[in-house]
């Protein structure tokens, strides 16, 4: 039988996003007995966090199973799209690609039209920007984010308007891709987007900071994400991205001692 106890202050631990902790009670709750699929994706979510890939795909994997047992078809299709999405941050392309295809299928046959979809066109729109057109990239981005509008998701939402800016900047509307920018920045400081894309919109952020050369803002979300991280207890996976970034801004604005102690 599951331990009722260590499974309620798990979830209350994991709202509270003290990820190590959260992870150890539900972890013990889940050996006492099988867990529900939304506990399963909390575990998996805390062992990302953790820097624990190959415990979070497992228990994403097992997450998965259980959203089809009980003929839970979006449930299904969203953790598909959680594993194809670590798979990608892996470098697991043929890997994620199956995920995705497998989310997209499972959406398909159940006639679904929901959120999940747009989540499933991000990586479509990554690999336009990358293959240098960033204004194919905007378009499946606006259709993301239009998607999100209509089912009022929020961590769609910010992850499409700062892909959106991303886009924008590679096509000279560096004005206009920053506040897309600010903007999904600050639905991650307001606690509206969960922790695992915060951290990846973060990075992305910083890193089109650097694009531009915007040393300011650089400093200011650098310091940001620093803050952000510091408040979690138990994580691991966006700390070695935050003192990279500290390091180099530290470096640019020509303190270097505190540049080399970063490093």
């Amino acid at each position: 039988m599951t331990d009722v106890r260590a499974l309620a202050r798990g979830r209350e631990l994991f709202q509270q996003r003290a990820w190590a902790e959260s992870y150890r009670l539900l972890e013990t709750a889940d050996r006492d007995g099988p867990l529900e699929p939304e506990d399963l994706e909390r575990l998996a979510t805390a062992a990302y966090l953790m820097g624990r890939d190959d415990e979070s795909e497992a228990f994403q994997a097992r997450a998965h199973q259980t959203f089809l047992a009980r003929s839970d078809d979006e449930g299904a299709a969203r953790s598909a799209g959680w594993l194809a999405f670590g798979l990608l941050q892996r470098g697991a392309m043929a890997p994620a690609a199956g995920w995705l295809a497998r989310a997209e299928r499972i959406l398909d046959a159940a006639h679904l039209d929901c959120a999940v979809r747009g989540f499933l066109l991000i990586p479509t729109a990554i690999q336009r920007i990358v293959q240098g057109d960033p204004a194919a990239g905007h378009l499946v981005f606006t259709q993301a984010a239009e998607i999100a509008n209509r089912f009022g998701d929020r961590d769609l939402a910010a992850l499409a308007g700062h892909g959106r800016g991303r886009a924008l900047i590679r096509l000279g509307n560096i004005a206009e891709g920053v506040a897309l920018l600010d903007e999904a920045m600050a639905a991650v400081i307001a606690g509206d987007v969960t922790p695992i894309l915060a951290g990846d919109i973060y990075c992305s952020v910083l890193e089109a900071c650097q694009e531009t050369f915007d040393l300011r803002r650089a400093y200011e979300w650098t310091t940001s994400l620093a803050q952000w991280c510091a408040t979690q207890p138990g994580l691991v996976r966006y700390r070695g991205e935050c003192l990279l970034y500290r390091a180099e801004v530290l470096q640019l604005r020509g303190k270097w001692n505190d540049a080399a102690q970063d490093a």
